[in-house]
């Protein structure tokens, strides 16, 4: 038997005594949602491709705010000739904030098949702006 802390009623911690197969699924799903809290951790403490885009708009000069303007919408007419898959899961990532694996669950897919295609996205997003 194993020793397990779960938040009793008043969310305070209390042991309870479970068999082997129950603390294997306890240590599992704890292990999930700890990998899932980096996960999304990693995610929202990288800097995001929409944040790098916008600017505080109360220094912003009227030319910025044009510029801006006109950055955003060249964006958005590169995602238009993007597959709708791959626009989609760069959407979702970069402007809803959703983690690769959580887009994956979504779409019921491989987290490195999302991975690889907004990683794509952004390659194409990125070379065009340069252009």
């Amino acid at each position: 038997m194993y020793l397990v802390k779960i938040l009793n009623a008043d969310h305070r911690p209390v042991d309870v005594e479970v068999s082997v197969e129950i603390y294997r699924v306890y240590e599992e799903s704890r292990k999930q949602e700890e990998r899932q809290r980096y996960e999304r951790r990693k995610h929202i403490e990288g800097k995001s491709f929409d944040n790098c885009l916008l600017f505080d708009l109360a220094t912003e000069s009227l030319e910025e705010t044009f510029e801006r303007m006109e950055t955003l919408k060249e964006i958005g007419g590169i995602l238009e000739q993007l597959p709708p898959l791959q626009r989609r899961r760069f959407i979702l990532h970069f402007f809803y904030g959703y983690s690769y694996s959580e887009i994956a669950k979504m779409q019921d897919c491989n987290k490195s098949a999302v991975m690889r295609s907004v990683q794509s996205a952004l390659k194409k997003v990125r070379k065009n702006i340069a252009a």
